[in-house]
């Protein structure tokens, strides 16, 4: 049996029209952080601020 999850961080980069390595730029976090960080191999709350900031999205 085959369960296919979303990956919301992955969706949330598609959906803007980066792509690791421009997000990368944007952002100053490596594309290997921004891997770790949508496979959830990384929890940083500061790394996924910045990640989120550069993706566009307002955190209050």
């Amino acid at each position: 049996m085959t369960i296919n999850v979303t990956n919301p961080i992955a969706e949330l980069r598609k959906s803007k029209g980066y792509s690791i390595e421009q997000l990368s730029l944007i952002s100053g976090l490596t594309e290997l952080e921004i891997t770790k960080l949508e496979s959830g191999a990384l929890v940083d709350d500061v790394k996924m601020t910045r990640l989120l900031t550069a993706a566009g999205v307002k955190i209050a």
